[in-house]
């Protein structure tokens, strides 16, 4: 095969080294992971491809060449023409535009000196069928989405680039908020692609993903590729391995547990956005998921809990030492120790522009200021720095901004942030998504840390597998119903996939 884009000697620095010296070699029609831990350079790579990014302007920075020819774009408009598509793991769109513009928005069709609207449609309604939007109007504004179907159209925006055009597609964390039938049918799409001689760059933090689906991969570990080798000899562990420079150690108990006295109590629980009234207990010291497919409701149940859904009905309690205590907003949500992690961090969890002490301590502020409540910036900064220890975040310290962040570092901050606050009923829609593996163990570890501890915890994953390694239960939504409520040892994949089609297909688990 030829290359179709050849990286040789790469470097690129910031406060200190993130690239340093990357050879990666990616061929037409084939279809090349890369993988490693959060801050390992790999968004900053995509950048530089893409033309976010510059790299590094001295000469034995290294140099890049497309289909064999010096390539050095400086904008992102530069490597569009050049034939560079990008579906970003943080969402390149513009919400208050609707979904058919948003996928064209590079090369809208015109019409004279106008946008030509019933091309717009027709073109966007064909790659919205592709990607599997088709229940969506090209016209819908798109801020009305989900996280899911957003990323969708992000993709349909990435394959919108005519494919006789097209030379690279990269996909960074493409299935991050995907389902697995959603993931699967991306999966084909770029398979198809590659036979029809593209070449694409994957990068994913979900290692069975890449080696089911990639021909090679390339594992990039503190700035340099540690390995580069067909997927076919290689298996989960020798990633991890590369990845991290030792082997990984999964803890993890297969057997039922009891559960303390009642924590969180719904009665009858519906609103705007959640409509099929639901009750649920949740006690202290148990995990509970919550699976579905995309639309089943689970954000959306997650929200009408903590009091952010409109028009709820039906009562949310905490019970405290014999006590019964009503939540009926967000701010009572908080004030009595209950946690939110939003799916989308961008718009949802982060305060961009903002530094990672800020970040951090946020939801405990209350905690760090003195008499009069005002806020001692050291101990601030002292509080974050232990988070950041305690987590594992890569960063330069405290006082970065946290936009510079990658997203799984980012998402790291967001669960420190209710860990200072010291949360024991915590609500978490996809924690560790865009996280990598090691990560992603560590996360569970803190879970399981708070569920002994006697916390309450409510777990949204769009992996199958990461429930039923995490929760003690899982309750199963299938289009906004709650149709299924597996104990540990009663579920299994098969049974869980089933009842998440069940009120597809009219039948009931």
């Amino acid at each position: 095969m030829t290359n179709c884009i050849a990286i040789r000697g790469l470097g690129k620095s910031f406060a200190a080294p993130v690239l340093k010296d990357v050879c990666l070699d990616v061929s037409r029609g084939s279809i090349h992971g890369l993988v490693g831990e959060n801050g390992a350079g790999k968004t900053t790579l995509i950048n530089i491809v893409s033309g976010l990014l510059d790299a590094d302007a001295d000469a034995d920075a290294g140099q890049i060449e497309l289909d064999g020819k010096p390539f050095g774009v400086k904008t992102r408009r530069e490597a569009l023409n050049a034939g560079i598509a990008l579906a970003s793991q943080e969402l390149s769109l513009i919400e208050p535009l609707s979904v058919a513009e948003n996928i064209l928005l590079a090369e809208l069709p015109r019409n004279a000196l106008t946008v030509d609207r019933p091309e717009v449609r027709q073109r966007a309604q064909g790659l919205m069928d592709l990607v599997g939007l088709d229940e969506v109007a090209p016209e819908s504004p798109l801020e009305n989405l989900t996280l899911a179907e957003k990323q969708l159209v992000e993709l349909a925006k990435a394959l919108s680039m005519p494919e006789a055009n097209c030379r690279l597609l990269i996909l960074d964390e493409p299935t991050s908020a995907l389902t697995s039938p959603q993931a699967d049918r991306l999966h084909e799409i770029i398979k198809k692609r590659a036979r029809d001689g593209l070449g694409v760059l994957y990068v994913s933090h979900r290692l069975d993903d890449i080696l089911a689906v990639c021909d090679t991969v390339s594992v990039l570990r503190d700035g340099s590729i540690a390995l580069t080798a067909p997927c076919g000899s290689l298996g989960s562990d020798d990633l991890i391995r590369a990845m991290s420079g030792e082997d990984l150690i999964v803890h993890g108990n297969d057997s039922p547990r009891q559960a303390g006295e009642l924590r969180l109590k719904l009665e009858n629980v519906s609103s705007a956005d959640f409509p099929e009234p639901l009750s649920l207990e949740c006690h202290r010291g148990e995990i509970i998921g919550i699976a579905g497919l995309a639309g089943a409701g689970r954000s959306e149940l997650l929200h009408t809990i903590f009091g952010l859904a409109t028009e709820r009905e039906g009562q949310v309690t905490l019970m405290e030492d014999g006590m019964e205590i009503s939540i009926d907003s967000a701010g009572a949500a908080v004030k009595n120790g209950m946690a939110l992690i939003a799916e989308d961090r961008k718009s949802q969890g982060i305060f961009p522009g903002k530094p990672v002490s800020l970040n951090s301590t946020i939801a405990g502020l209350g905690k760090l200021g003195g008499a009069l409540a005002a806020i001692i910036p050291r101990r601030e900064q002292r509080v974050s720095e232990e988070l950041i220890a305690r987590l594992k975040v890569k960063c330069e310290g405290p006082l970065q901004i946290i936009d510079r962040l990658s997203g799984g570092n980012q998402q790291k901050l967001l669960f420190a942030r209710w860990l200072e606050a010291e949360s024991d009923v915590c609500l978490l829609d996809e924690p560790t998504r865009g996280v990598d593996v090691g990560s992603k163990l560590a996360i569970h570890e803190h879970l399981r840390e708070l569920r002994d501890k006697g916390a309450a915890i409510l777990v949204v994953s769009s992996e199958l597998e990461e429930l039923m390694a995490l929760c003690d239960r899982i309750l199963v939504l299938s289009n906004g119903k709650a149709v299924a409520d597996f104990g540990r040892g009663q579920w299994n994949k098969e049974s869980l996939l089933a009842a998440a089609f069940s009120e597809l297909k009219g039948e009931r688990a």
